[in-house]
């Protein structure tokens, strides 16, 4: 009869428990987080607002593909960071949530852009006379430049008028 020499310092009993408690660990943990509903929350990255979806958050959340990141600038209000704050339990709850916060933000920028666009816009007026002018007398390619500060001077008309009803 040969007899055989275990060299190995690793006890094979222990290590096929180990393995097998290890797996079944791995496998409860998997299920459990299987188990964690999915959430969706925003997060500003650089200045941009983002929807990402994700069980736990920051470990596992993904941009959602359905909403394009939008610029707001750095700085957080009070109203931004409470929607930053929050979780919910579906994309239309989260982007519901987004629009009083949205809104409240574009009448506060119309107001504070208010004065400047006020100094600008008798130079824009001024401007648009200029190209014009210059069209009629036979200088081609200003097409672009007249429908873009036409349609400044329109968007700020609409904005003074919106200001007009507030007060």
């Amino acid at each position: 009869m040969v007899q055989r020499f275990s060299l190995s310092g690793i006890n094979r009993d222990f290590l096929k428990k180990a393995i097998i408690i290890g797996g079944a660990l791995v496998a409860v943990l998997a299920i459990a987080f299987l188990a964690i509903p999915t959430k969706y929350y925003f997060v500003l990255k650089g200045g941009k607002l983002e929807l990402c979806v994700g069980r736990i958050g920051w470990i596992d959340g993904l941009r959602d593909r359905g909403f394009e990141p939008v610029y707001l600038g750095k700085e957080k209000d009070e109203e931004l960071n409470v929607l930053l704050s929050k979780k919910f339990k579906t994309r239309d709850e989260a982007l519901e949530a987004l629009v009083p916060v949205a809104l409240h933000r574009i009448h506060k920028r119309v107001s504070s852009l208010a004065e400047v666009e006020k100094s600008l816009f008798e130079q824009y007026h001024i401007l648009l006379g200029e190209y014009m002018a210059a069209k009629q007398a036979g200088v081609e390619g200003l097409d672009v430049p007249i429908e873009a500060l036409k349609g400044w001077l329109e968007m700020y008309k609409q904005h003074m008028k919106e200001l007009e009803k507030k007060k």
